[in-house]
């Protein structure tokens, strides 16, 4: 990995207070709604995407939510701890990926888009790995963050955006450019801040899951199967799909369940 990378990633400030306030009463069987809601009011940016994920339409409420309790109570404590992380994560990292042809909203939203599919995708697999997959999913690009950090400042945005362009594989491109994929600079970040060790290493190997540790291999697989779907130079795309859907047969998967999931995506 380049030094420059490391260096960035070592220099990088610890997670916010917000945060280790909820996962210190998260795995608390008597917490309230109440008092997590007091602490994520000390944030409104997280109050916001909160109630803008509840009243997206993955979740096809009737009515309006403006309750950030209510929107809890709906979410679920996993659901608005992804949403929490996510929001630190992306407040710590300066959003500027326009080496990958993307602004920061369109950046979230596929990020979203990979999440929710999982979430759809893996209930019907394993439901019990489904909540830490989409909490993967949602968090495993972040390194694309600084890879475009170096992509710019080796003046390299248009070559790499031109390239992105004309291929289906995204970490193949990353690594032509700065020597390291996506999914390894994230794994690396995750460590620094002393995240699961499963989680950093289901990210790690997402985009060569036959190299996995056997302990993690299905996780990096999944990863893997949902990013190639949602990439981010063609979110959904034809091809994309069906490069998905081929990757999961091959690996014996029931490719009716992941299509039926990537249905009910691309319909948001």
């Amino acid at each position: 990995m380049r030094e420059s990378i490391v260096n960035k990633i070592a220099s990088l400030p610890p997670l916010p207070k917000t945060l280790h306030e909820f996962d210190t009463v998260y795995n608390d069987e008597n917490v309230t709604i109440d008092k997590i809601a007091t602490i994520l009011e000390q944030d409104p940016m997280i109050v916001a995407n909160i109630l803008k994920r509840v009243n997206s339409p993955f979740y096809g409420l009737s009515q309006q939510i403006e309750s950030l309790r209510h929107a809890i109570s709906i979410l679920g404590l996993s659901e608005v701890r992804a949403i929490v992380l996510e929001n630190s994560i992306k407040k710590l990292l300066n959003i500027d990926v326009e080496p990958y042809g993307v602004n920061a909203e369109k950046f979230a939203r596929i990020s979203q888009l990979q999440s929710f599919l999982m979430q759809k995708w893996y209930k019907g697999v394993d439901a019990a790995k489904a909540g830490f997959l989409s909490l993967a999913a949602l968090l495993q690009e972040s390194g694309k963050i600084l890879i475009a950090d170096e992509v710019i400042k080796d003046d390299m945005t248009l070559q790499f955006r031109s390239d992105l362009e004309m291929s289906n594989d995204v970490a193949a491109v990353e690594r032509s450019f700065v020597g390291v994929s996506a999914a390894e600079v994230t794994a690396k970040i995750f460590e620094h801040w002393q995240m699961p060790q499963m989680l950093c290493e289901a990210i790690r190997y997402s985009d060569d899951y036959k190299q996995s540790p056997e302990e993690v291999q299905e996780l990096s697989r999944a990863l893997h199967i949902v990013k190639r779907a949602v990439p981010v130079n063609k979110p959904l795309s034809e091809t994309s799909q069906t490069i998905a859907k081929n990757i999961a047969q091959k690996e014996g998967y029931d490719v009716q369940k992941l299509e039926d999931a990537l249905v009910a995506i691309a319909q948001l």
